[in-house]
Formats: structure tokens, C-alpha cells, sequence
């Protein structure tokens, strides 16, 4: 079933995809490649000069970086006519991001100098795909449903219980973390290898949603891992106790944050394996919400129905934001600031990508 959106947005970006490409004058086309100065950067016969030459240029398989991930792709004139109206969206490996201007186009001219570089670099000779890159976004795919049933399902009752009482609560635990861990840990190394396959071409302001997104996810993360609440682990005797600071914003501020974590990445990343991986990441938060409320209704009987109706499932759903504020204290604001901080000036050696817009 998930699968269902990303097959539906895959054909709404095929509808909504730019018209064929249209016939252009390749003398034109070359008269401009000197007249726009593109010939003073790319040679027609191998040479060097300071840009990539168009000597055998279609066709052939290029290493990229794409919003700073690294791809192959084949150079076919799709390629070509983006690479003229968006330099910088595919940086050929080896060369600096910005070395190539954007220029101005009157209409055709793109025409014209798309069939002048096909003529140029050759007929298109499709390379085809290495192997074991065809299968990588399928593993992604099933490291991703791993985690998601994983969590799901070894904390639904009807496995919970009976695992409980061969293994100890203790033992449960223990057997859970390394379950998911293992699958996280996959997921993510899935992710890495996984192909770069574009959805959607994110404007560079998407970039600034995650920015503004994650010092809430860190606060919500902050105070839900340090206030007593009966939907955490181990927890289920606070549900007697009137609800404290975050827990009267939100009873799942814990997995909000990674709710808010998944959401907020997706939009600027609009490759498949972005998709898979915060999509993934959002869908296990939001279901396991429910899947929580669910499960402490049954466990914990009538003792859950106070707790809910002074608490909700959507933040700041209930009101009492103030009271709430001022139990949070200054203290995890803090701590969720310098978190943020840190994430935001370490997330390239952390993660591989700039978080700076």
C-alpha cells in the first residue's frame, strides 16, 4: 500500500514533465556556442580546456553530484538541455559547482544548441545499467518495510506476550533493540548505496524546510525523552500521574520529533531513495502513535481514559501551552538549541550533505 503515493507522484511528475524536446538548427546552434562563449569552456575535439569537452559526450556515462549526492547518469539530450538551463543541478565530478553561468535564452535558442552538442558529441548510445545497482532501491524498499512491521510488529500484544514470557521483560527488550537496530542500521547503509533516481526537482527554498523544521523536532525530542509519560517504554505507571510539561502539548512528543524529522527532509530531497527513507521514517512515528494508543488502552484499561482526555494525539490540540512552557523549563530549550546547533554545523561530516540552504 505504501507504495501507491510514490507511484502516484511518479505519474503526476510524468504528466507534468516539460514537451518533447524540439528540433533545433545545428549550424545555428554552433554559431551560438561561440557567440554565448560556451566554446571558450568546451572543446568540440577532446582537448582541454576548463569545462568538460563535447567530444563523445552523448551517450556516455557521467559521474554527477545532484543536490550533493553522487550519481551516474547517461548524457542523452535531456541531460544536455538541463545542463544548459541549470548549470549547477548536475556538477560533473572533478569540477567546481558555479563555474558555469546561468544564461539568458531567447526561445529556440536552447533548441539550437542541444542539436548542435548531439551533433557535436555523437548519436546517442545509451550505456546500460551496471549491475547490482538495478536491485539496490529494492533493498531499500524491503530494509524500510523491515523497520517499519519490525517496530510495528514485535510491539503488537500478540507477539509482545508471549515473547515476554519465554524471554523476560528484560530479555524482550534486549532482543527488540538489536531487531531494530539491525534494521536501522540496514536501512540506512541501503540508503547510501540506493541509485539516485529523480521524482521531483526540489526549488532551492525547499531547502530551507528542514531548517526551520528541526529545532521543533529537537525540542519535541529533548522534552519527550526526559518527562515521564505512560506512552514511553517502561513507563505505563506514570499514566496515574497529571500530565507534565510536553505531555500537555502532545502525548507522543517523542515521536513527533521523528515524524517532523521525516516530513521536513522529504520535500527537498526528491529522489525515490529520500522518498523510501523519510518517508519510512514518518510513516513508522505516525503509526506507531496509534498503534501505541491503541495497545495502552487495552493494557492499561480504564486507568488510559483519564490520561487521553487530558491529553492529545496532535500537538497543541488541548491548549495549555503557558502551563506547559513554564514546567518545560529553560533548561531543555537549551539543551534542544545547542543540539540543533550542532547538528546544523556538523550535519555534512555527519551525514555526507551541507544542512546550510
Amino acid at each position: 500500500m505504501r507504495t501507491l503515493p510514490a507511484l502516484a507522484l511518479a505519474g503526476l511528475c510524468l504528466l507534468l514533465a516539460p514537451r518533447a524536446l524540439a528540433d533545433g538548427d545545428p549550424a545555428r546552434g554552433k554559431q551560438l556556442l561561440f557567440e554565448r562563449g560556451c566554446a571558450a569552456c568546451h572543446s568540440f575535439d577532446g582537448s582541454a580546456r576548463p569545462g568538460p569537452t563535447y567530444l563523445g559526450l552523448v551517450g556516455k556515462t557521467r559521474k554527477v553530484t545532484t543536490q550533493e549526492k553522487p550519481r551516474e547518469i547517461v548524457a542523452d539530450e535531456a541531460y544536455i538541455r538541463r545542463s544548459i538551463l541549470e548549470p549547477n543541478h548536475d556538477v560533473v565530478e572533478g569540477y567546481m559547482p558555479g563555474a558555469m553561468p546561468g544564461l539568458a535564452m531567447r526561445e529556440g535558442d536552447v533548441d539550437h544548441l542541444v542539436a548542435a552538442i548531439v551533433e557535436i558529441g555523437g548519436a546517442p548510445k545509451p550505456e546500460p545499467a551496471k549491475g547490482g545497482k538495478d536491485g539496490s532501491l529494492r533493498v531499500l524498499a524491503a530494509a524500510t518495510l523491515s523497520f517499519v512491521l519490525g517496530h510495528i510488529g514485535l510491539s503488537s500484544l500478540t507477539l509482545r506476550r508471549p515473547l515476554i514470557q519465554r524471554l523476560s521483560e528484560k530479555g524482550f527488550q534486549g532482543l527488540y533493540s538489536i531487531l531494530v537496530l539491525a534494521a536501522f542500521v540496514w536501512m540506512i547503509f541501503a540508503y547510501r548505496a540506493a541509485p539516485y533516481e529523480e521524482l521531483w526537482r526540489a526549488p532551492a527554498w525547499t531547502r530551507w524546510i528542514p531548517v526551520v523544521v528541526m529545532p521543533i523536532a529537537f525540542f519535541f525530542m529533548v522534552c519527550g525523552y526526559s518527562t515521564k509519560n505512560p506512552t514511553q517504554m517502561m513507563q505505563e505507571k506514570a499514566v496515574g500521574a497529571e500530565p507534565r510539561g510536553i505531555v500537555r502539548i502532545t502525548r507522543h512528543p517523542a515521536l513527533w520529533s521523528f515524524a517532523l524529522w521525516g516530513l521536513g527532509h522529504i520535500p527537498p530531497n526528491g529522489d525515490v531513495a529520500s522518498v523510501c527513507l523519510f518517508g519510512g521514517i514518518a510513516s513508522l512515528a505516525i503509526a506507531g502513535m496509534l498503534h501505541i494508543d491503541s495497545r495502552r488502552k487495552i493494557a492499561l484499561g480504564n486507568a488510559w481514559e483519564p490520561f487521553a482526555a487530558k491529553t492529545s494525539l496532535v500537538p497543541f490540540a488541548r491548549g495549555g501551552v503557558g502551563k506547559a512552557f513554564a514546567e518545560i523549563g529553560i533548561v531543555r530549550v537549551v539543551v534542544a538549541i545547542l543540539l540543533y546547533v550542532g547538528m546544523l554545523h556538523g550535519h555534512r561530516m555527519v551525514i555526507g550533505v551541507s544542512a546550510m540552504p
